[in-house]
Parts: structure tokens; sequence; C-alpha cells
């Protein structure tokens, strides 16, 4: 599932988008390939919001809270 749909954000049209799911590494693996295979590092998006965080239009900081609140249940 898109982890930003679930929390509809940023014109969400589908709600709990399972269709076209890609992993996004928040540090871009060109910055910091060591962080590859981090749980912290990585977020399931859809296509829509993959493209979003790709350009910058999702913060980073955002992301990495997305990420805590879906490790520790919040």
């Amino acid at each position: 599932m898109c982890q930003v749909c679930l929390r509809e954000l940023y014109n969400t049209q589908q709600r709990y988008n399972y269709t076209n799911i890609q992993v996004h590494h928040v540090v871009p693996l060109v910055e910091d390939y060591s962080k590859r295979l981090d749980d912290s590092n990585l977020i399931s998006v859809c296509t829509y919001h993959h493209s979003m965080a790709e350009r910058g239009e999702i913060s980073r900081e955002e992301l990495f809270n997305i990420i805590y609140e879906q490790e520790n249940k919040i």
C-alpha cells in the first residue's frame, strides 16, 4: 500500500492505493549507497507519490516521519 495514500496526503486520488506500488529511497542511492536496504530509508508509495517524492514535493522529513510511524505503529 502507498503509505502516503493511506494518510490521505498530497492530493490522494485513490484511497489506500494498492496498484503500481514502488519503493522509494528517501536518501537517494547516489547520495549514500550504504542505505539502499535500510528499512528506515525505504517507503512504499504509488507511482504518483513516488514522482512527487523524487521531485522533492514531499519533504524527506515528512517521509522519514511516515516511516517512523509505520515502524512504530503509531
